[in-house]
């Protein structure tokens, strides 16, 4: 996927495949790189974006393209970025496989969706802990 100005891959063996999502609705005490829930071939999703720069307010209203994973069970669509290749690539060390004559990092979803759901914990953690 290219994401920003560079490029990263995400492992196959957590993609479901390439989906059109109808919207991206954005829920409440999500962080980054949490981005919302969107609906994917008829499943409910967390969309986390890869993009650092957030995701644009167009992909609330309009179809975006994600990659589907699956995640610890969990259905997961990664957006912010393009999807630019499939494919076997070659592994250059740990988290790094070669693009051409580009080395690319390999996306830890795992890691990302954790990232996303510790947010979400905490966030709720601490709104019932100000609550009278």
């Amino acid at each position: 996927m290219r994401v920003g100005a560079g490029h990263v891959l995400v492992p196959e063996e957590v993609v479901r495949g390439v989906v059109m999502l109808p919207s991206i609705t954005p829920a409440e005490g999500l962080l980054p790189p949490a981005a919302g829930i969107g609906l994917a071939n008829g499943e409910v999703v967390v969309v986390l974006c890869l993009d650092p720069a957030g995701l644009s307010v167009s992909c609330r209203d309009e179809r975006t393209m994600a990659v589907s994973c699956n995640v610890l069970g969990n259905h997961v669509a990664l957006v912010g970025g393009a999807v630019v290749a499939a494919g076997m690539f070659e592994l250059e060390g740990e988290g790094r496989v070669r693009w051409g004559e580009e080395l690319v990092d390999l996306v830890d979803v795992t890691a990302l969706y954790a990232e996303a759901e510790a947010a979400l914990w905490a966030d709720r953690t601490s709104y019932a802990e100000a609550s009278p």
